[in-house]
C-alpha cells in the first residue's frame, strides 16, 4: 500500500487519477440514477402516453366512424372489416422497417416523423369516396403509426432507471385509456349534428369526415413536441456518442433536480451496459450481413423462448383489443337497438336471431349506448392503468401479465350465460380493457428482456405477429360471430388462458 491506496495485484502504486476515472466511469442505468426521478420522466411519460393515445385514436376512432359512415360509401359487412383492419396491416408491414430505423438513427427522430406522418394521413382519410381509397389512407396511416405504436416504449424506457421502468411505461399507457374516452366524447358530439357540405355532385363533406381530422390532432401536437425532446442516451451510447448523451443527462439532472448546476452530478464518462457492450462487439465483429446482425441476437437461448411468449402474448392481446374491439361498437348497437331488447336474450342469440342481417344491418347510425359504453371501457382503462402503475413496483410483470390475460378469459367464458345486456356491454370492455393493457406488459417486458441494439426492432417485430392477429380478427371476427357465436367466444378465452399459462416462462422482472 502506498499514499494509503491499496494495490492488490501489482507492486505498483495506483495513481490517485486512476481511483478517480474509475470511480466516475458510471454505466448509462448508473448514471440515469444519478440523475434522479423527477419532472423529465414524468414530461416524457406524458408525451410518451399521447403518442399512445394517436395509436388508439386511429384504431377506436375508425370503429366509431364506419357504422355511420357505412351508408354514404356503401360499405358490405366484410369490407368493414378489411377496413377496421387496415390500419394493423399498415402496423403490421412497417413496424420492423421502423424498429430499425429507431436503433440505427435515433428513437427521437423516427416518432416525431411518423407522428407527422400519422396526422397527414390521418387526416386525409376524411376525403374518401369510397372503399378502396379508404382502405389505402387508412393503410399508410397504419404504416406511419407503427413508430409510436411500439419506438415509444423503447424512448420512455431508456430514460427511466430498471426499478421504474415498467411503471412507468405502464403509467404512460392510462393515456390509450384517455384517448378511448377522446374519440367517444368527441365521437358523440360530432356526430349529433346532421349537416351537410356539398363539395360537388359526388363528394358531401359530412361530420364522420370532420372526426377524421379532429381524432388525429392529438398526434399533430404530440409530434411538434417530439421536435423539442432530446434523443435518448442509451441510443446515443450504443452509437458511441458519448459526449451528447452525457450533456443530455446533465440537463435531466438539471431539471430534476431544480438546479442550474452539475457540479453535484458525479458522472464525467459513460460506458456500455454489459449486455450492450457484448452486442454491440458481436455487431462489430459479426459477418453475414444487415439481415443476421438484426435477427442474430434474438435467436439465441433463452432469448428466442422470450421472443416467441411475447409474439404468443401480442397475438391474443391483439386478437381481442384490436379484433374484438373493432366490432365493440357494431355488437353494442344490435345489443339496444329495438328489436333486440327481449327480456332473457344472450349476446348470441340476438347476434345469430337475424342471420347475415345481425352485425351487417345498415342501421347508419350509432345508438347511444355505444358512445357510453365504449366511454365506459375507456374509463376503465384508465382505473386498471393506474392501478397496475402503482402496484408494478412490488408485483412482477409475468404475474399482472397473467392476471390481466385470465381475467380477459373469464369474461369470454362468462359473456355465454349473461342475458342483462347491461352486465354483457360490461363485460364485453373488461375483455377488452384488460387483453388491451397486456400489449403494454408485453412491450414492458421485451424493453426488461432485451439489449439496446435490437429493442425497438424486438419490439417492433413482436407487434408484427401482433397486428397481423388483429387484422386477421377483424376481418373474421363480425362473420365468426354471426356463424357460431359460442364457439367465437370459447375460442378466444381458451386463447386468453393460454396466454396466461405461457407467461410462467418468462423470468421475473419488475
Amino acid at each position: 500500500m502506498e499514499n494509503g491506496l491499496p494495490t492488490p495485484h501489482s507492486d505498483l502504486p495506483i495513481s490517485e487519477a486512476t481511483v478517480r476515472k474509475a470511480q466516475n466511469d458510471h454505466t448509462l442505468d448508473e448514471a440515469l440514477q444519478l440523475t434522479g426521478f423527477g419532472k423529465v420522466q414524468l414530461i416524457l411519460s406524458v408525451l410518451s402516453g399521447v403518442s399512445m393515445m394517436t395509436v388508439v385514436n386511429e384504431a377506436v376512432g375508425i370503429s366509431i366512424i364506419l357504422p355511420v359512415a357505412q351508408c354514404d360509401l356503401s360499405l358490405s359487412p366484410w369490407e368493414k372489416g378489411i377496413l377496421g383492419g387496415s390500419m394493423l396491416l399498415g402496423i403490421m408491414v412497417s413496424s420492423y422497417f421502423w424498429g430499425y430505423l429507431a436503433d440505427t438513427r435515433g428513437r427521437q427522430r423516427i416518432l416525431k416523423y411518423a407522428l407527422f406522418g400519422t396526422s397527414f394521413f390521418g387526416a386525409t382519410s376524411c376525403l374518401a369516396t369510397g372503399f378502396v381509397s379508404l382502405f389505402f389512407l387508412r393503410l399508410l396511416t397504419g404504416v406511419c403509426v407503427a413508430a409510436p405504436a411500439s419506438t415509444v416504449y423503447a424512448y420512455l424506457g431508456e430514460f427511466t432507471t430498471p426499478s421504474r421502468r415498467s411503471q412507468m411505461l405502464s403509467f404512460a399507457s392510462v393515456w390509450g385509456g384517455v384517448g378511448i374516452v377522446y374519440v367517444s366524447l368527441v365521437g358523440w358530439w360530432i356526430l349529433s349534428y346532421d349537416w351537410v357540405l356539398t363539395i360537388s355532385d359526388s363528394f358531401e363533406f359530412k361530420p364522420w369526415r370532420l372526426l377524421f381530422i379532429i381524432n388525429t390532432m392529438p398526434g399533430f401536437l404530440n409530434g411538434i413536441a417530439f421536435c423539442f425532446c432530446p434523443e435518448s442516451p442509451k441510443f446515443l451510447v450504443s452509437q458511441g456518442r458519448n459526449e451528447e448523451a452525457l450533456e443530455i443527462l446533465k440537463k435531466v439532472y438539471k431539471l430534476n433536480k431544480g438546479t442550474d448546476s452539475t457540479d453535484g452530478y458525479e458522472v464525467t464518462s459513460l460506458r456500455l451496459d454489459p449486455e450492450d457492450a457484448i452486442a454491440r462487439e458481436q455487431s462489430e465483429n459479426g459477418s453475414g450481413g444487415l439481415l443476421k446482425s438484426m435477427v442474430q441476437p434474438i435467436v439465441k437461448l433463452p432469448y428466442v423462448v422470450y421472443f416467441i411468449i411475447c409474439c404468443v402474448h401480442n397475438i391474443g392481446a391483439f386478437t381481442i383489443y384490436g379484433g374484438l374491439g373493432l366490432w365493440f361498437p357494431d355488437i353494442i348497437n344490435h345489443m339496444f337497438s329495438a328489436n333486440a331488447k327481449v327480456e332473457g336474450n344472450k349476446v348470441c342469440n340476438i347476434l345469430e336471431q337475424n342471420g347475415t342481417q345481425a352485425i351487417g344491418m345498415e342501421l347508419c347510425n350509432d345508438e347511444s349506448e355505444t358512445f357510453s359504453y365504449t366511454l365506459i371501457s375507456g374509463v376503465m382503462s384508465v382505473v386498471q392503468g393506474i392501478a397496475v402503475s402503482l402496484v408494478l413496483g412490488k408485483i412482477d410483470v409475468k404475474i399482472m401479465t397473467m392476471f390481466n390475460f385470465t381475467v380477459a378469459g373469464i369474461c369470454g367464458v362468462t359473456l355465454q350465460f349473461v342475458t342483462n345486456p347491461y352486465a354483457v356491454a360490461i363485460l364485453f370492455c373488461l375483455m377488452i380493457v384488460f387483453a388491451g393493457h397486456c400489449v403494454v406488459l408485453v412491450n414492458a417486458n421485451v424493453v426488461a428482456l432485451f439489449n439496446t441494439k435490437v429493442r425497438a426492432m424486438t419490439i417492433g417485430l413482436t407487434n408484427v405477429f401482433g397486428r397481423l392477429s388483429g387484422f386477421a380478427a377483424s376481418s373474421l371476427l363480425g362473420n365468426m360471430m354471426l356463424v357460431n357465436c359460442e364457439l367465437t367466444l370459447i375460442m378466444l378465452s381458451l386463447l386468453m388462458f393460454t396466454c396466461s399459462i405461457s407467461a410462467i416462462l418468462l423470468p421475473s422482472k419488475r
